[in-house]
């Protein structure tokens, strides 16, 4: 088979190819300019603000974009008087139609990546780079930030879930119930 049309077929196999795309680019991208910065610029601010503002991007396109294309989740933080809330949405049952390749790279991608900036991290830590510890810092701020949102609100999914099959076999039940 000719290596194009094998290409065609792969990226038929994901629902959103652009998005799971752009979901692994940034994540590829802000490590690999964090691991080769020293070839490109000696200057630890360049480096800082080209890291950082890749590392935004990906939290941006995770928490915007990303999760609602390829899982059907949603989060945000609302600040009030009374203090922080965490809200969530899900696509409704009907809406909802995940593809299995699109959900494994998103949530593959999701957990790897503060491992991989822990990791980096200890590099660093061993190698005493103290100044690119704060990278470090930021990168696992803000994908933990993700991890947590998601995997909240992956919970209350399957509670919502949970819950409407119960309620279909109760009201299932109830009915074959008041037949008899």
């Amino acid at each position: 088979m000719p290596p194009q049309q094998q290409n065609g077929e792969l990226l038929q196999a994901y629902g959103h190819p652009k998005t799971a795309f752009l979901h692994l680019f940034w994540k590829a991208a802000a490590v690999l300019v964090y691991i080769f910065c020293g070839i490109f610029s000696s200057s630890f601010i360049v480096n800082f603000v080209v890291i950082v503002l890749l590392l935004t991007l990906d939290f941006w396109t995770t928490k915007n974009v990303s999760g609602r294309l390829l899982v059907g989740l949603r989060w945000w933080n609302e600040t009030t008087d009374e203090g922080s809330n965490w809200r969530f949405e899900t696509l409704e049952e009907g809406q909802r139609q995940i593809n299995k390749k699109d959900s494994a790279c998103f949530w593959w991608s999701l957990y790897i990546m503060p491992v991989a900036w822990l990791a980096l991290g200890i590099i660093a830590l061993v190698k005493v780079s103290v100044d690119y510890l704060l990278v470090i810092a930021v990168a696992l701020v803000l994908n933990s930030a993700n991890v947590v949102g998601y995997t909240k609100c992956s919970k209350q999914a399957s509670g919502q879930l949970r819950d409407m099959a119960r309620n279909a076999m109760t009201s299932g039940l109830t009915a074959a119930i008041s037949r008899v």
